[in-house]
């Protein structure tokens, strides 16, 4: 495939402060192709025919496809694509890809400052600072712990390479599992329940799906041995908030950092608001000032792949869901 003429979609907030940037980088990338920028959908000609689309999982998108009368591609700014399934635009015989991949960074950062979060205590502490209280005590320590990581995919895999740098033990959980040269060992999704008592920090990046919907619930929260870390940065769903709340109450486990919900923003009324023991963010792990460059580089790579007559490197899977 090559590309003659694309079309990116994207929040005109976003196309105001990096519209001259993103177009910079695709022209030298791939020279001969016309682009067409547009932050709604009117912005679009009617009629318009595209080879490839660029966006993010915009609420408007099946609008703006719907001007179009070709587009062979669609390619989605982010990693999760759960949003696609329930818009109203033809899926079978699309090319879609994603940006795998894009998240690795700043995610397992964020995993790690978590996991950093609880063993030294920095919620403790930075609830005293507010109260003008010096109490010392011991701190723990990420060295010689086990950490299982849901989901070895890009972002899992960027954790675990980063928890062995801290001395870690890693137990890496894959559909279909296979050897990482970042983990010391990875099992099957099916067999987390017979691991988890060894686990001290559960990591969940999985993709939500109708299989990893509330994958981990009442059940695995018992299993877990007491004092265990949460650590979700998956998607909202896969965790059961419910079952969470129950095992903090039951004091099951020493803290869980949350940064995504099934219902977002977070209600006020919500049980996790306020809580010593939890670090609440607004989904923003994934978030970094090399977003869009990073999410540009991998639709390149697809871009060059193809046009080269190889198949797409992130391409989309309808059947699994992601």
């Amino acid at each position: 495939m090559r590309l003659s003429h694309t079309l990116f979609l994207q929040k005109p907030e976003v196309l105001e402060k990096q519209q001259d940037t993103i177009e910079a980088r695709l022209q030298q990338a791939l020279p001969g192709t016309t682009l067409t920028f547009a932050g709604q959908p009117e912005a679009i000609p009617e009629g318009l025919e595209v080879d490839a689309v660029i966006a993010p999982t915009l609420p408007w998108l099946p609008d703006a496809l719907d001007r179009l009368s070709r587009y062979d591609w669609v390619h989605f700014l982010s990693a999760g694509v759960e949003k696609i399934w329930d818009m109203p635009f033809p899926k079978d015989g699309l090319l879609m890809t994603k940006s795998s991949g894009v998240h690795g960074a700043p995610m397992s950062e964020y995993a790690i400052g978590a996991m950093l979060y609880f063993a030294k205590h920095f919620d403790r502490f930075n609830a005293q600072s507010r109260e003008k209280r010096w109490e010392r005590c011991w701190l723990g320590e990420l060295t010689g712990r086990t950490a299982m990581v849901l989901g070895m995919g890009h972002i899992g895999t960027q954790v675990a390479r980063r928890a062995r740098a801290f001395d870690m033990r890693v137990i890496g959980v894959q559909r279909n599992p296979r050897p990482h040269d970042c983990a010391d060992e990875v099992i099957a999704l099916d067999s987390v329940e017979d691991r988890l008592p060894e686990v001290d920090d559960l990591i969940v990046c999985l993709p939500l799906t109708r299989d990893t919907r509330h994958r981990i619930g009442e059940a695995q929260f018992q299993r877990l041995q007491p004092g265990a870390v949460l650590v979700d940065i998956s998607r909202g769903g896969v965790v059961d908030q419910q079952a969470l709340i129950r095992a903090l109450d039951a004091g099951r486990l020493r803290g869980a950092a949350v940064d995504v919900f099934e219902q977002q923003p977070l209600p006020a009324q919500s049980p996790l608001w306020n809580r010593e023991n939890v670090l609440v963010t607004p989904h923003v792990s994934g978030t970094s000032p090399h977003y869009m460059e990073r999410a540009l580089e991998i639709f390149i790579r697809n871009a060059r792949a193809m046009a080269q007559g190889e198949p797409p490197v992130t391409p989309l899977d309808p059947v699994a869901g992601y």
